[in-house]
């Protein structure tokens, strides 16, 4: 491909990188002279109208978009076997290398990043696009620190604020957000959830999930919790690591809204960082008393002021010392137990140990009620000085969401749905009877379908045992294959017992012999019928001659010798003959049984056998 031009115009000068789906090159527009990147789909999948539906989604993507914080495509093109998109080029190096290189990054470094990268996400959104990939690989960095996302390979368009994505998971497993890791409904929480992975590799230089197999990190990003960022690198901010936290939690609704609310929450622990107070003008200073003007019209002090101003200056200095001194004496207190109270009670205990408090935070919780404190920073027990106000997270109250209907489903099925949408359900099941569904399928449940109740709330199921058994008379099994038998039992819902193998000259090898409920006699649904195999040899074969005479009436006729036995119904003979010829046919029959004659299809003659 290295001197390839594209389009007449794009010539590929060096391979600077690449994916599952597509080869990156460096490039030159000759028209415009400027460098390009020129992504080319690989040539497998060049006769996959999969890949090359994403391949263009992504330029449709991008192609909506125009923002400083996220690459530009120039043009798309197909030549040849060849299908490509012509971007920006960006010098400098991704987010990834420089994680591997310099993490853990300073946390005014890591927030710069993504207050960038949430720029790009809040102008994307707000054109309905996802981008469902982000990670540390498709953010670009120039040597400015300007960041630059890229690879909407996999974005899709919002539709009424979310988009449904089933049957595969997509987007890289080590950023995934755990609704694209069970393929379930992803709106703009997903991009928000893999921000908040990236901003923990930045501050740690380490991934919150790792595992073996893409499928085992799928998981953990959907049942297991991570380590926060302050246990792996110390002097993490707390509201920093707060905005983590928030980000990677599990439920979309729990994290933040949008790409401006988590930028807004960054932008202030910045603030805060790096002390950017605003710059106050100070009022002129007016001529002071004891002062008079020189003959030049310049002010100077009275002989008086240069006594005075080491006894001002000594007052001045020991007062900022004193002051000072009793600034940095501030009193400690130890932060008392408010978790499970109501923001009152809690209120009113902090106010007794003479500290302040700040709501952080409000989030569900399946048993406080709304109001009521669901955690505390710094935990109770700990010194903490008085000006520092212990942080609150209250509670929402339970999360209502509607119990999802599993009604006619396999009970196995119908667990995994109540457990996939947070819901518990019993170990034990009622089992009743019923007409029409088929055993082992939910007949009810309690509560019922699509009524709203907290999460977590326990779920019990209905299950059928299918038609009530009733008494019918015994099927025939005997001169019966064991697997017809069986199929016979399995029709009128009874079952197979004990089998066993015995030799016979009645019964040919597998055929049922004997039945343990005779045919006819009545038997309760439900029951065990045990039977007895022939082991073989069975009948000997005997033979028998028929004798034909075809019709003389100056035709053709096809004649026929059908024959029934303990074998079963099989044709012995099927030719044509002409008129009046004499036939002598020799028959092979086993056991007792019935022999047919047919002329043109019409039975001319039967007879027993033997």
């Amino acid at each position: 491909m290295i001197g390839k031009t594209l389009g007449n115009r794009y010539e590929i000068a060096e391979k600077i990188g690449g994916g599952g789906m597509a080869v990156v090159y460096k490039g030159k527009d000759k028209l415009l002279n400027r460098a390009v990147t020129i992504k080319v789909l690989r040539e497998q999948f060049v006769s996959e109208e999969d890949f090359i539906k994403r391949f263009r989604r992504e330029a449709q993507a991008v192609a909506s978009l125009s923002h400083p914080n996220i690459v530009s495509i120039y043009d798309v093109g197909h030549e040849e076997d060849f299908h490509y998109l012509v971007m920006e080029y960006v010098e400098g190096q991704n987010l990834k290398e420089i994680i591997q290189k310099r993490a853990p990054v300073e946390p005014l470094e890591a927030i710069d990043y993504l207050i960038q990268i949430m720029d790009a996400l809040e102008h994307a959104h707000d054109n309905k696009v996802v981008h469902r990939d982000i990670k540390p690989h498709n953010i670009l960095v120039t040597k400015g620190g300007k960041v630059k996302v890229t690879d909407f390979g996999i974005a899709q368009a919002i539709s009424s604020a979310t988009v449904t994505y089933t049957g595969t998971m997509v987007g890289s497993v080590q950023y995934i957000s755990p609704e694209q890791a069970k393929g379930e409904v992803t709106g703009v929480q997903a991009d928000i959830y893999s921000a908040g992975v990236v901003l923990y590799e930045l501050l740690t230089g380490r991934l919150p999930f790792e595992g073996d197999t893409a499928i085992g990190i799928a998981l953990k990003h959907i049942q297991s919790d991570f380590v926060p960022p302050s246990e792996l690198v110390t002097g993490i901010p707390p509201a920093l690591e707060r905005i983590v936290l928030k980000a990677m939690a599990k439920e979309p609704e729990m994290r933040y809204q949008s790409a401006r609310e988590m930028r807004a929450a960054l932008e202030k622990v910045r603030f805060s960082l790096a002390g950017e107070l605003p710059t106050q003008v100070l009022p002129a200073i007016e001529d002071a008393p004891g002062t008079k003007k020189s003959k030049s019209g310049k002010k100077r002090p009275k002989p008086v002021f240069w006594f005075l101003l080491p006894v001002f200056l000594l007052v001045a200095l020991a007062g900022f010392w004193l002051g000072m001194e009793r600034f940095f004496e501030v009193g400690e207190s130890e932060v008392p137990n408010v978790v499970g109270k109501s923001l009152a009670d809690a209120e009113a205990i902090l106010s007794q140990a003479k500290l302040k408090y700040q709501v952080e935070e409000k989030v569900y919780h399946p048993s406080l009620p709304a109001g009521y404190v669901v955690k505390q920073s710094p935990e109770a027990g700990k010194p903490v000085k008085r000006t520092r106000p212990v942080i609150l997270v209250l509670s929402l109250g339970p999360e209502l969401k509607p119990v999802p209907g599993v009604l006619g489903e396999p009970e196995r099925t119908a667990r995994i749905t109540l457990t996939n949408a947070g819901f518990n359900v019993a170990e034990q099941v009622e089992e009743v009877y019923d007409e029409e569904i088929e055993a082992g399928r939910v007949v009810a449940q309690n509560p019922e379908p699509e009524v709203k109740k907290p999460l977590g709330t326990e779920v019990t199921l209905t299950v059928s045992l299918g038609p009530e058994p009733k008494n019918i008379p015994m099927p025939k099994l005997v001169g019966e294959r064991l697997e017809d038998a069986r199929r016979i039992l399995e029709e009128n819902r009874l079952e197979l017992g004990n089998v066993t193998n015995e030799i016979s000259y009645e019964f040919f090898s597998g055929q049922v012999m004997w039945q343990s409920v005779p045919e006819g006699q009545n038997i309760l649904q439900g029951q065990k019928v045990d039977v007895k195999v022939s082991k073989g040899p069975g009948l000997a074969p005997e033979t028998r001659n028929v004798e034909i005479l075809v019709a003389d009436d100056g035709k053709e006729h096809h004649i026929q010798v059908i024959v029934s036995d303990v074998t079963g119904t099989h044709e012995e003979y099927n030719a044509w003959h002409n008129p009046g010829d004499f036939v002598i046919v020799p028959i092979e029959f086993y056991g007792k049984g019935i022999l047919k004659v047919l002329q043109d299809d019409k039975e001319i003659h039967r007879e027993a056998v033997p």
